[in-house]
């Protein structure tokens, strides 16, 4: 019953939980940045690359923390 690794499994779940945490908000943020510049697009005829940029930095910053989320143990 005495793990040496037990008092880390409560910081390993937290990190997991975290990290499920900020890529779903990453995520959320990309699809905000990507209707942003579907708007701006359809409305005005020009590309907004800055929130298509944003977008892609935080689709790929929220795929990375829910990998991390899931290989994390």
């Amino acid at each position: 019953m005495n793990d040496p690794a037990s008092p880390a499994r409560p910081v390993a779940v937290a990190i997991r939980y975290l990290s499920m945490i900020v890529g779903c908000a990453c995520l959320l943020l990309a699809a905000v940045c990507f209707a942003i510049a579907a708007q701006v697009f359809v409305q005005t005829g020009v590309f907004a690359q800055s929130y298509a940029l944003v977008g892609l930095i935080s689709a790929a910053l929220g795929l990375l923390a829910l990998t991390l989320a899931r290989v994390w143990k």
